[in-house]
């Protein structure tokens, strides 16, 4: 026969387990957390819904588990599991913090801070205390820094999915082109535009220190998207030796051992440089607009040995 008390004492771990896996993932809401302990609330008919919730949580500091409330929302302050961290390991994460902000990607830079925010719930206090007391200023200049107008510029013309008209630069000569913009692309030596010319069927990746102008139209683009997909083949010997890029999958081989590849999402520009490196065990099979301007490429390579 199942004792009532136990049983009670079960639901009010479970209760407890709940608003544990609330404050970790940082989504312990006050209306959320009031929906965890309704049922003790509606049972004693209680006003006072503090009371109840205090209870709770002081459950929690007994473990020596540090909570406060902000802004409608509950947050953990520590871990119920503490990490040693050496000097140079405070060291390191005070270096990191600073250099945070210094990156263009927005993404990256949420993505640290939540980093360092997951460490600091693993210190003790007076660890902490020795990360606040360094003082070091850092001098951060990272390749692309003196683009940081340009850059927040082009995150706004893809956040919008602007049409744009651009001149640029290349391989010292002037071109344009008329599209989306569409992505900010990071390198580790540069920062590129992504635009996408839908009437042409053709994306274009150009670095921000090429563009000469930039025009905007009043107007969005059109939903219609440009496809990223190449399908390409590998031959011979490095047709079984190919090892698979992040945003590539294998249709199989034929019957004479040659790979089908299918390829999402990388830059044309710079998929076709790393396929020119395949010579001859390599060709595009589609689109057809980008099979074309692989032969004009191989065209072009091969007029510099003419002489």
């Amino acid at each position: 026969m199942t004792n009532p008390k136990n049983e009670k004492i079960n639901i009010g771990c479970i209760k407890i387990f709940k608003l544990l896996t609330l404050l970790y993932e940082d989504r312990a809401y006050y209306k959320d957390v009031v929906e965890i302990f309704k049922d003790e609330i509606e049972e004693k008919s209680s006003n006072n819904i503090q009371v109840i919730l205090n209870k709770n949580m002081n459950a929690l500091r007994v473990f020596g588990i540090k909570i406060r409330k902000e802004n409608n929302k509950y947050r953990i302050q520590n871990n119920l599991y503490l990490m040693n961290f050496s000097k140079d390991d405070i060291k390191s994460i005070h270096i990191l913090d600073k250099a945070k902000d210094k990156f263009p990607d927005k993404t990256t830079q949420k993505d640290i801070r939540s980093f360092i925010k997951s460490l600091m719930l693993r210190m003790n206090n007076q660890e902490k205390s020795k990360l606040s007391q360094l003082k070091t200023n850092y001098d951060f200049s990272f390749y692309y820094s003196d683009l940081k107008q340009q850059i927040e510029k082009a995150e706004d013309l893809c956040k919008n999915h602007t049409h744009i008209n651009l001149i640029y630069i290349k391989n010292n000569s002037k071109f344009e082109c008329s599209g989306e913009a569409k992505e900010v692309l990071y390198t580790s030596k540069n920062v590129s535009l992504s635009v996408s010319d839908i009437v042409k069927n053709e994306q274009y990746v150009i670095p921000l220190s090429n563009i000469l102008e930039l025009k905007e139209f009043p107007s969005k683009s059109a939903n219609k998207e440009l496809t990223t997909t190449v399908v390409y083949k590998l031959k011979n010997r490095l047709a079984k030796t190919y090892k698979l890029k992040e945003n590539e999958y294998s249709q199989g081989y034929d019957a004479n051992g040659e790979q089908t590849i299918v390829c999402k999402n990388e830059p044309f520009d710079i998929l076709l440089a790393r396929l020119m490196r395949y010579s001859f065990n390599c060709e595009i099979i589609s689109p057809k607009f980008l099979r074309i301007q692989m032969q004009e490429m191989i065209k072009n390579t091969l007029k510099n040995y003419e002489n």
